[in-house]
């Protein structure tokens, strides 16, 4: 049981060009506490957090420096882009 507070996994699904790039859902196992930007950092995202992705919890947008909880769902959401 103490393993499980040390670490906790998260859903992650990417969206558009970001899905073509890494894996469009996955679970993923980060230590406990971690934020969205431990996350990204993890995923080697950091490019695209500096591009403008946006990241939503369970469906609600936030920022990145927002403590993950287990089982959490993030959605990766790539700036849009065209005309």
């Amino acid at each position: 049981m103490a393993e499980q507070d040390n670490s906790i996994t998260v859903s992650v699904v990417a969206f558009g060009p970001l899905s073509e790039e890494i894996q469009r859902q996955q679970e993923i196992q980060l230590a406990n506490p971690s934020t969205i930007k431990d996350l990204i950092d993890s995923m080697n995202l950091q490019k695209w957090l500096e591009n403008g992705l946006t990241v939503a919890i369970n469906g609600d947008r936030c920022d990145i420096e927002k403590v993950l909880s287990n089982n959490d769902e993030i959605a990766l959401l790539p700036p849009v882009s065209g005309g």
